[in-house]
């Protein structure tokens, strides 16, 4: 079984056993079928089960838990209750991006509530919620490392003694910046993913949504991304009892996973997380080798994705402002 599909298998049991605590209705579990990363999921049911259980709270719905939850109560939501929902959600500190992403998650549920006939919902009362937040698209100047954090991201893993630590987290630093991968798509990178003797050398990469080998993208390595991958296995050759597949391992021997990855950020990123390197290579590569090449790399469905949420137009422009 590779990386993907045990995180799968995990996230489905994870999902499963919090459907089996609240004895969720089955009109409602059957909505997360057709959301095909586990993980999401959870992150759906969470968000819905928060609005459900408000709702109760405010007597919209009469019931006293979610297992009590019957098709007919969705007749007496409204959207203006919704709207009070998320905005008192703002007022208790949650972001407005947050509450953004939370309506759309609510739109999704309704649009299926709308259309399942096990529940008599007529229309989609999200689409009326006047509740506006903000884009995720607003944030792009925060979501990128600044060239002294990522120096000091780097300063810090060279302080450490702890050769083998060192040694990986710097070059897993520098193929993020020379790919642009996710975490899990780091995390699941096999020794059979390399092609580095290419005349251009790549990896392939089972990307966000994507679970069978023929989905596979093709992500073409930096001079610095190769390098560093290369330094990488001459070194990780003299470790003993590791997984032989995995291209990272931790010093146990086993796979890096996700929360290794973000783990090292939190330890040593100044700041930033594994996905603002994302944004850094989006941005750098859109300024180097153009709009269609980088959509291509980070395995964006279209060119709106690189440019809206992940470029950042203003890298590099202090100083040409500067001058003029």
């Amino acid at each position: 079984m590779c990386y993907k599909d045990e995180v799968q298998k995990k996230n489905a049991e994870k999902l499963q056993r919090k459907f089996d605590t609240d004895n969720v209705p089955e009109f409602i579990e059957r909505y997360f079928i057709n959301i095909e990363s586990k993980a999401g999921a959870i992150n759906y049911y969470i968000a819905i089960k928060d609005l459900l259980v408000w709702l109760m709270e405010n007597k919209i719905i009469i019931k006293n838990s979610i297992s009590e939850i019957v098709p007919d109560d969705f007749f007496n939501i409204e959207s203006e209750d919704v709207t009070m929902y998320l905005r008192q959600k703002e007022q208790l500190g949650i972001s407005p991006t947050t509450l953004e992403t939370r309506k759309n998650i609510f739109s999704s549920f309704w649009k299926y509530l709308k259309r399942t006939k096990r529940c008599p919902v007529k229309e989609n009362i999200i689409a009326d919620v006047s509740y506006k937040g903000i884009s995720s698209n607003n944030n792009l100047i925060k979501k990128l490392p600044s060239d002294i954090q990522l120096k000091n991201m780097e300063e810090k893993i060279m302080k450490k003694n702890d050769e083998f630590i060192k040694v990986r987290n710097l070059i897993i630093l520098r193929v993020l910046k020379g790919t642009g991968l996710r975490e899990s798509e780091l995390a699941g990178l096999n020794i059979s993913d390399l092609y580095l003797d290419e005349d251009m050398p790549y990896i392939n990469i089972i990307g966000k949504g994507k679970y069978r080998d023929r989905e596979a993208r093709r992500v073409y390595l930096t001079g610095n991304a190769k390098s560093a991958i290369k330094e990488w296995l001459e070194y990780r050759n003299s470790l003993k009892n590791i997984d032989e597949d995995a291209v990272f391992v931790n010093k146990n021997g086993n796979r890096l996973s996700e929360y290794n990855i973000q783990s090292i950020f939190k330890i040593y990123g100044d700041g930033m997380s594994c996905h603002m390197i994302r944004h850094w290579y989006a941005t750098v590569m859109v300024k180097e080798c153009g709009i269609a090449f980088t959509q291509q790399m980070l395995g964006h469905k279209s060119s709106n994705i690189t440019i809206n949420t992940y470029a950042n137009g203003s890298y590099g422009i202090g100083n040409k402002l500067k001058q003029m």
